[in-house]
């Protein structure tokens, strides 16, 4: 570089002046960098031993770009890179660089004030060239940075990715989970749901959700596949379903399914089919709707099949009604059970007469060929019932 070539031997004059002082110049680098950076004394970047030899090193290198030898900024390159991978923050890097350009400028100064004084022209040039050097070399550090810093954030999403799948699959053991829950900083025991929301090829369907989620401390993990955003939510304890439900509902831009509340993370495979099963019979819509957590709905959740051929046995001929009279026979069934049984407790629920109600009741006895004054009768329907309610409606086509 021609800036450079034209203060090279004011740099040598200086670098000789310096000498064996780059050792000094080293460790008050190094003390400063402890000294101001709390990250540093953690050891978790390195041992004090190896930053003093990493800013030797930079020292030196930094002497030979300024006297033109080198011009070479992989030691720079190879810095940044370095310090992503251990986790340093990248304004503590900046910091430490700093730190290190500065002390050593003003050993430069020192060195050039030595009988007999360089000229102030000179050293003026010089600060110039030495300033052009600092902003080239750090610009290429934060450049490596980030570039590293990106490469390890897709690395460690596509393996966070990979364990929440390994989590949600149904083959997986104990000791597996226990595995991946260290992995992924859960918990074996507690209290979880798993969440799976509706997408377009690649779209995230509820931004930013683990942010949102932790700002209620709440913990999650998610796996986008290519038609659903899956996650288990670790609650903690289960009074925290609520708001964390508020939250899904704020960042939801399609339909949500939220399995019950869960206990042992081992069973999450099993909470992701009926987050699956609700978000199947979902109407649409942006809203958010949890599995209604009864032993029936569980129990047709276990075998849909073989609930859903039995329902279209008992139901009859109530599914070859007009869709609209269906619903109502239905909704009166479900609200007659609700209700003990009363015909007049249906009626003020429903806002009818309760001859009304009655008049419906025995036409789904005459649809469906059960008696509801049969015990066993009811049971039969409310079980269908709940298959109908629980299964998504496409599927009874």
């Amino acid at each position: 570089m021609e800036t450079i070539e034209s203060t090279s031997s004011t740099a040598e004059e200086v670098i000789r002046r310096i000498g064996d002082g780059v050792l000094a110049i080293s460790e008050r680098i190094t003390a400063r960098i402890f000294a101001e950076i709390p990250f540093y004394v953690s050891g978790a970047v390195a041992t004090r031993e190896q930053v003093l030899e990493s800013v030797k090193a930079n020292v030196e290198d930094a002497f030979d770009r300024l006297a033109g030898r080198k011009f070479d900024l992989a030691s720079a390159v190879k810095t940044g890179r370095v310090r992503a991978q251990q986790g340093l923050p990248l304004a503590d890097l900046l910091s430490s660089f700093r730190m290190g350009y500065d002390e050593t400028w003003t050993a430069i100064i020192r060195a050039a004030r030595l009988p007999p004084a360089m000229p102030a022209d000179e050293v003026v040039d010089l600060s110039r060239n030495w300033f052009h050097l600092h902003n080239l070399v750090g610009d290429t550090l934060i450049h490596a940075y980030r570039e590293e810093a990106q490469h390890l954030l897709l690395t460690r999403e596509r393996e966070r990715a990979a364990l929440v799948h390994v989590l949600l699959s149904n083959d997986v053991g104990l000791a597996t989970v226990v595995e991946v829950a260290d992995k992924l900083r859960l918990p074996v025991e507690g209290a979880f749901v798993v969440v799976a929301a509706a997408t377009g090829l690649g779209e995230d369907p509820i931004p930013r959700i683990d942010s949102s989620l932790s700002a209620i401390d709440v913990n999650s993990v998610w796996h986008l596949t290519q038609d659903a955003l899956v996650g288990v939510v670790s609650l903690e304890k289960a009074s925290r379903a609520q708001p964390a439900l508020e939250v899904l509902s704020r960042h939801a831009s399609g339909p949500v399914g939220v399995s019950p509340v869960f206990g042992p993370l081992r069973r999450a495979a099993w909470a992701l089919g009926l987050a699956q099963l609700v978000l199947r019979r979902h109407p649409g819509g942006d809203s958010v709707e949890q599995f209604q957590d009864n032993p029936m709905n569980v129990l047709v959740a276990s075998a849909p099949d073989a609930a859903q051929e039995t329902s279209r046995t008992i139901l009859g001929g109530l599914l070859h009604l007009p869709s609209d009279r269906r619903d109502m026979l239905l909704e009166t069934f479900n609200a007659w059970i609700e209700s003990g049984g009363s015909a007049q407790a249906t009626a003020e629920v429903l806002t009818c007469h309760p001859n009304t109600i009655r008049h419906r009741l025995r036409r789904i006895e005459l649809a469906t060929g059960k008696s509801l004054a049969h015990p066993g009768d009811i049971a039969e329907l409310v079980t269908a019932c709940h298959a109908w309610t629980q299964l998504p409606p496409q599927s009874w086509n």
